[in-house]
């Protein structure tokens, strides 16, 4: 009776944790809104929103092209990039059962990152082409990595890993080379300040990308959080539940890789928020995924979202996103070791 009083308790409480950060999300997602170069009054932001809902005609204003033109659209890209990073964070660091592992563990960021400098090498101009070609070679490096571990005589998910360092190291290499034979007065700028990562490029185009290659995947990592519970526990504990681990581990990879590919594409390579944030969900809300993951989607969209709004306000020139990321992360991961809170993985 105890038990299920102490149970009922915590579920109440962790209900309420995520009812404040959903809260916190669309304060962040407000006050976004107003942060810019471009002053953009209150009154004209609800009578614009107003008129897209009702179907109203709306005046075509400045102020109306900068809110439903860019401002709008970037925020949303930032939610969808926050929280793919984040929950593809959390699901291979159960996966995995590492906590400094990261969606970039299989080699699917320098993957797409080759893809990005290989494209405007060849054509800039050509946008969506630049958005495929980093998307398919993303899901090529991890594709490399899994044919690694299953020709190596050794088996397990250290040798994933080992082989995802390896190939990442070679598209690391690969994306160098490029650099190195672009034209630096125009392609190797442009290749350096997308890999860098910024969400100056958001439009509704990069929005409708994310819909379709992010929102499903997340929704599908909803769905299966609670594998993720039984899987951080163990090969063997998940194996006597039942679990076919070996296939549960490559589908919640797959859904991952095709998950991140596409953020390299719209946004570059954005570092630590898909480390960290996993571990203040942890350090918040306690390590069961059913309450855990949806906390390090919706921490995510707000780190990532506070993170922006700095990065192209702190300076007369917008900043790369990647810049801000490892400036914040990097202390407050220390900052997370050194508090040596339980946090899931010291059980």
């Amino acid at each position: 009776m105890h038990f299920h009083i102490k149970n009922h308790t915590t579920v109440q409480k962790n209900r309420r944790i995520l009812l404040y950060l959903t809260l916190i999300l669309l304060l962040v997602f407000i006050i976004s809104l107003f942060v810019g170069r471009y002053p953009l009054s209150f009154s004209e932001i609800t009578t614009t929103i107003k008129n897209l809902v009702l179907g109203n005609e709306v005046q075509k204003t400045n102020e109306w092209l900068v809110f439903y033109h860019i401002r709008l659209p970037r925020i949303i890209l930032v939610i969808f990039v926050g929280s793919v990073l984040s929950i593809t964070g959390a699901t291979y660091q159960s996966v995995f059962r590492n906590p400094l592992a990261s969606p970039s563990i299989l080699g699917v960021s320098a993957g797409s990152a080759f893809g990005v400098a290989l494209a405007i090498l060849i054509s800039e101009d050509f946008l969506i082409g630049t958005y495929l070609l980093s998307f398919v070679l993303g899901l090529v490096a991890v594709l490399f990595t899994f044919f690694i571990s299953v020709w190596s005589k050794v088996k397990g998910v250290t040798v994933l890993v080992l082989a995802g360092m390896a190939v990442t190291s070679f598209f690391n290499a690969c994306v160098s080379l490029v650099q190195y034979l672009a034209d630096p007065y125009e392609k190797l700028p442009n290749i350096v300040f997308w890999l860098m990562g910024s969400f100056n490029r958001a439009g509704w185009r990069e929005v409708y990308i994310s819909l379709f290659t992010m929102l499903p995947g997340i929704i599908i990592l909803l769905i299966l959080r609670w594998y993720l519970n039984v899987m951080s526990m163990g090969e063997e504990e998940a194996l006597s539940m039942g679990i076919n681990v070996r296939r549960m581990r490559i589908l919640l990879i797959i859904v991952s890789t095709v998950m991140v590919a596409p953020t390299v594409a719209v946004a570059g390579q954005i570092s630590w928020i898909g480390l960290i944030t996993p571990h203040i969900a942890r350090y918040i809300i306690g390590a069961n995924h059913r309450y855990m993951l949806p906390a390090t989607c919706i921490l995510g969209s707000v780190l990532l979202l506070i993170m922006d709004d700095i990065a192209r306000t702190i300076t007369p020139a917008e900043i790369p996103i990647s810049i801000v990321t490892a400036f914040i992360g990097a202390p407050f991961f220390v900052y997370l070791l050194l508090r040596r809170r339980e946090s899931g993985w010291n059980q």
